[in-house]
C-alpha cells in the first residue's frame, strides 16, 4: 500500500512530462530573438570591408555591436522572466491541487506577489556556474557570454584578414550544416537551455511557496528524478532522497544544472496523509518506451534491474560491476555517488569508503 508521498510522486512524474513539453515549446520561441541578432550583425557589417578598417574604426564597430548585444540580452532576460512568472503561478495552483488529493487538510494559498518575489529573488542552487545567482542576472549573464562571441568573431576575423562574408559565415554557420555550426547555432542551444532551466527554477520556487505557507502540514520534501538514460549523475544519486523543508530548509533544489529535469514533491505530515494502493511513476525502458514502475522505486533500484549494456552506457563499466557484484544495496550504492557538497565522487573516493565492495566486484 502506497503512502501519500508515493502518490504525489505518481502525480509529479506525470506532470513533469507535460512540464517538459511546455519547456520545449517556450524554448523554441527563441527563434525571433536569434533573428534579431542576425539582422543586427548584418546591418552593422553591411557593405563594409573590415580589412580596410583602422584600429579605432574597428573599436567603434565593436562598441556598436556590443551595445546591440547588450540590449538583446536584456530583452531576452525580460522575456524569460515573464515566461517564468506565468508558469510559477500555474505551478503553485497545481501543487495545491496535488496535495489536496492525498491529504485531508485545509491549505493556505500563497499570494501571487509572494510567488513572483520567490522566483525572482531566491537564488538558483545549481552546481558550478549560476550557483547563488538570481534568475534575471543568471539569464542575462548566460546570454551575454554567448552574445559576446559575436564581437569576438568580428575581431578575430579582422586580425586574420577575413572578408566580411567569411566573418558572417562564422557567425551564421554554413548551409551544409543547416546553420548549426555557427555562433548563432550555439546561441540557439544556449538560449533553449537557459529558458528550460529558468522555467524549472520557477516551478520549484512556486512549490516552495506553497509549502512555506503550509509549514505545519508539509515538513519535508522528496527529490524525484527522471528514470531514463539522460539523467545526470547528480540527479541519479539524489532520486528518492528526503530533505527537511520546514521550519528550516535543507538540501538542494532543482534545477541542479542546466536543462535539469528533476522535480521535488512535498511530504505531508502523517496526521494529514491517507493511503492509496498501487501508486506508480513513469520510466523509460531500453527501447525508449514509457512504462510504469512502483512510485517508491529509486533511480539505482530501477537501474539495477536493467540490462548490463544499458547500465554500462549510463554509469560505465566499473560502476556497473560495483552495482551488480559489490554486495551493495541500491540505497548504499546511491549514497556513494555524491559527497557532502552534492558533487559526484570519483571511483577512488568511493573505494576508500567501501573497499570490500570493490574487492567483491573485482575492481582494482
Amino acid at each position: 500500500m502506497a503512502t501519500a508521498p508515493e502518490e504525489l510522486i505518481n502525480i509529479a512524474t506525470r506532470h513533469q512530462v507535460y512540464l517538459e513539453r511546455l519547456k520545449t515549446g517556450e524554448a523554441n520561441k527563441v527563434g525571433s530573438f536569434l533573428k534579431k541578432i542576425d539582422q543586427s550583425v548584418s546591418a552593422r557589417l553591411a557593405n563594409k570591408n573590415l580589412t580596410e578598417f583602422s584600429r579605432d574604426r574597428l573599436n567603434q564597430l565593436l562598441l556598436s555591436v556590443r551595445s546591440d548585444m547588450d540590449i538583446l540580452a536584456q530583452e531576452f532576460s525580460k522575456t524569460v522572466a515573464k515566461q517564468s512568472l506565468e508558469l510559477a503561478d500555474y505551478e503553485a495552483g497545481f501543487e495545491l491541487r496535488s496535495l489536496e488529493q492525498v491529504s485531508a487538510a485545509e491549505y493556505v494559498v500563497p499570494a501571487t506577489a509572494a510567488i513572483a518575489v520567490a522566483v525572482l529573488n531566491n537564488p538558483l542552487t545549481m552546481l558550478g556556474f549560476g550557483n547563488g545567482q538570481l534568475l534575471e542576472p543568471f539569464v542575462k549573464d548566460m546570454s551575454k557570454k554567448t552574445l559576446d562571441k559575436v564581437a569576438g568573431a568580428i575581431m578575430s576575423g579582422y586580425y586574420e584578414g577575413q572578408t566580411t562574408n567569411q566573418i558572417l559565415q562564422t557567425i551564421r554557420g554554413t548551409r551544409a550544416a543547416k546553420f548549426k555550426d555557427g555562433i548563432v547555432g550555439e546561441m540557439n542551444r544556449s538560449a533553449k537551455a537557459i529558458t528550460r532551466t529558468a522555467l524549472q527554477h520557477a516551478s520549484s520556487q512556486a512549490r516552495e511557496q506553497v509549502w512555506a505557507e503550509n509549514a505545519d502540514i508539509v515538513k519535508k520534501i522528496k527529490w524525484v528524478s527522471v528514470l531514463d538514460n539522460r539523467t545526470s549523475s547528480q540527479c541519479r544519486a539524489l532520486d528518492g532522497q528526503v530533505f527537511q523543508e520546514n521550519p528550516v530548509r535543507k538540501g538542494p533544489r532543482p534545477p541542479l544544472h542546466l536543462n535539469c529535469r528533476s522535480t521535488i514533491v512535498g511530504v505531508p505530515d502523517a496526521r494529514f496523509a491517507f493511503l492509496r494502493e498501487n501508486a506508480t511513476r513513469s520510466a523509460r525502458n531500453t527501447k525508449g518506451e514509457v512504462i510504469s514502475v512502483p512510485a517508491d522505486e529509486t533511480y539505482y533500484g530501477w537501474l539495477k534491474r536493467q540490462p548490463k549494456n544499458f547500465q554500462e552506457s549510463i554509469i560505465g563499466i566499473n560502476r556497473t560491476k560495483l552495482l551488480n557484484n559489490g554486495g551493495l544495496t541500491s540505497e548504499k550504492f546511491t549514497k556513494l555517488q555524491l559527497n557532502k557538497q552534492f558533487k559526484p565522487m570519483t571511483l577512488k573516493e568511493m573505494q576508500k569508503l567501501e573497499p570490500l565492495a570493490f574487492e567483491k566486484a573485482g575492481i582494482d
